[in-house]
């Protein structure tokens, strides 16, 4: 869980990360992109979540293509939601119990503002 993020459930927060990779997703008759963000922080430096899926959007559509490593900054609502398994399969539910978690949704004002070394590891703080 990204406890972290818990304490801004609901507000919009300006975020800095490292850009990973683009994924997909397919669910409920639709499709479409997203991105997977490493190291995601506050302006303060202070680490929020060590990666999230968010939506691939506009915003990044506009800052241009993205290659590993490179840094982001873009502003974006902190939501909670309920993950785990709700199927019938006993064994899955036992696997994969229902918890809330925190995730991103709406970002905006996406810009680039450097490259990190992918390889290296951010110092915490």
């Amino acid at each position: 869980m990204r406890t972290n993020l818990q304490g801004l459930a609901g507000r919009r927060v300006t975020l800095t990360a490292v850009f990973w990779q683009y994924g997909t997703y397919r669910g409920r008759g639709c499709s479409g992109k997203t991105i997977l963000l490493r190291h995601v922080r506050d302006l303060s430096g202070r680490l929020l979540a060590d990666h999230t899926w968010i939506n691939y959007t506009a915003g990044f559509d506009a800052a241009g293509e993205f290659h590993r490593g490179d840094a982001v900054r873009f502003t974006a609502r902190v939501d909670e939601y309920v993950k785990g398994y709700l199927g019938e399969n006993i064994d899955d539910r036992l696997a994969r119990p229902l918890a809330v978690d925190y995730r991103l949704k709406y970002p905006r004002q996406v810009e680039k503002i450097g490259r990190v070394d992918p390889g290296v590891r951010p110092v915490p703080g």
